[in-house]
């Protein structure tokens, strides 16, 4: 699920613009910045959030929380994987020990 993207999809299909529109607005050179946005590849760079949120007609703060809530989640899932990744390595650590361990009492 890409609840930042989506926003900023709907928030742009709402005003009846295109990505290109928006890419024009905002100084770019292609739409793929927008495109990207919306597939939840990158987010908006909080420089443009006041214009975005100018083109979207919608509160700046509002984007501003949408993105925030993104970022957040970004972070957690990372910081999950991680913490899972450790938790697999620290058990077959565990495991090798008490082989080891093992072996040498026999």
């Amino acid at each position: 699920m890409n609840k930042c993207g989506d926003f900023l999809r709907n928030c742009r299909e709402a005003q009846g613009l295109s990505q290109r529109d928006v890419a024009n607005e905002l100084g770019y050179n292609t739409a793929q910045f927008i495109s990207n946005w919306e597939r939840g590849v990158s987010q908006p760079p909080i420089p443009t959030l006041k214009k975005l949120a100018k083109i979207y007609k919608i509160d700046a703060d509002v984007l501003f929380n949408v993105i925030l809530e993104a970022q957040i989640e970004i972070v957690r899932q990372t910081l999950r994987e991680r913490f899972v990744e450790e938790n697999k390595a620290a058990s077959s650590a565990e495991r090798e020990a008490t082989k080891a361990s093992s072996k040498s009492r026999n």
